[in-house]
């Protein structure tokens, strides 16, 4: 059984919670971690039992016995690391957003085209059973076409430096939006044709460029509409709707930290609603492996049987651009048509 050996950059959030994913498999050696943040760096590394670390990525992604590469940085660098991480022929993990703008996103998709080693962005929701046996269904013509798409995911800051730092970077529409956009077209099997959408800044540390609190709505080449709301802030509640709506019924995920606490332990619940029959479904699923586990798992089954990425490049891409054109429209205070 090959062993690859890794490096994550970036030991922030994302990162530790790959980190969590590679403690988890025996497949993969965690050779390092890198961050800008020296104590970060030497603490991760000790938590996480990495052989070395470093503030210069360089000098960890040359070496001969790194395989792969996870990027969870803040997406403004992601395209100067993928580079040099492609140059040096390591596989590359990369979270979303794909990029910081729309220039460096082309420059990143054309890239992950011409590469000879793999290219996954990190869309975990692909690879989360609860919202895999979902969309299966949806397409499947459980509640019918076309859909409501209603989609939330508001947080409250309890870190506010780390999201003000995120925000200098990305608006919260761009950095949570390519994940539910991507899940629009996935449900429905369609494009995107137009987005529009409103932003809030609601607080003065917020750069004046952009916003804390935002919201798009989608309209889909097969007549399906959606929504996705999102915000970060220290008066944002907490909110994460996902919810499908059709003519002939309604399936709804509740997360497992949403459940009462005498059953989280059973994971999501999806509930589905078939206006047809008049009745009312609650199926448990497990939610035993997280995302990124699952994720990391592909990720090796890319490598070692020459599979596409999941979502495929092209699909990342499309939500990466979709997104900043909702970014574009909020600031514009217009409607935009989407193009392929």
């Amino acid at each position: 059984m090959k062993r690859y050996g890794a490096v994550v950059i970036g030991c922030g959030y994302m990162g530790s919670l790959h980190l969590d994913a590679i403690s988890r498999q025996e497949r993969v050696r965690l050779i390092g971690v890198a961050d800008w943040n020296r104590d970060r760096a030497s603490l991760v590394a000790i938590k996480y039992g990495a052989e070395c670390w470093s503030t210069d990525y360089r000098a960890l992604i040359e070496r001969d016995d790194v395989d792969l590469v996870i990027i969870a940085t803040y997406p403004s660098s992601h395209l100067e690391i993928a580079k040099d991480c492609l140059a040096a022929g390591k596989h590359i993990l990369c979270e979303k957003p794909m990029a910081g703008n729309a220039r460096e996103t082309q420059e990143f998709m054309k890239l992950a085209r011409g590469a000879k080693t793999k290219v996954l962005i990190g869309h975990i929701l692909r690879h989360n059973t609860t919202y895999q046996a979902v969309m299966k269904m949806i397409r499947e013509g459980a509640i019918g076409f076309p859909l409501v798409i209603r989609l939330s995911q508001l947080k409250p800051s309890k870190n506010w430096d780390s999201h003000l730092s995120l925000l200098r970077d990305v608006s919260p529409i761009v950095d949570c939006g390519v994940h539910y956009i991507d899940v629009m077209r996935w449900a429905t099997g369609a494009d995107v044709v137009s987005v529009n959408g409103i932003g809030q800044r609601l607080y003065e540390e917020v750069p004046p460029y952009t916003y804390n609190y935002g919201l798009m709505t989608l309209r889909l080449s097969d007549g399906s509409i959606g929504y996705f709301e999102t915000g970060w802030g220290k008066g944002i509640p907490t909110d994460s709707r996902k919810e499908f709506i059709g003519p002939a019924g309604r399936i709804r995920i509740i997360y497992k930290n949403e459940r009462p606490r005498e059953d989280q332990h059973l994971g999501n619940l999806v509930e589905v609603e078939d206006h047809r029959k008049g009745t009312v479904r609650q199926i448990n699923m497990d939610f035993s492996v997280k995302p990124t586990g699952a994720q990391l798992d592909y990720f090796l089954s890319m490598l070692e049987n020459n599979l596409p990425a999941i979502p495929a490049m092209e699909d990342a891409f499309q939500a990466m651009e979709i997104a900043l054109l909702a970014d574009r429209a909020i600031h514009e205070g217009i409607t935009l048509p989407c193009t392929k």
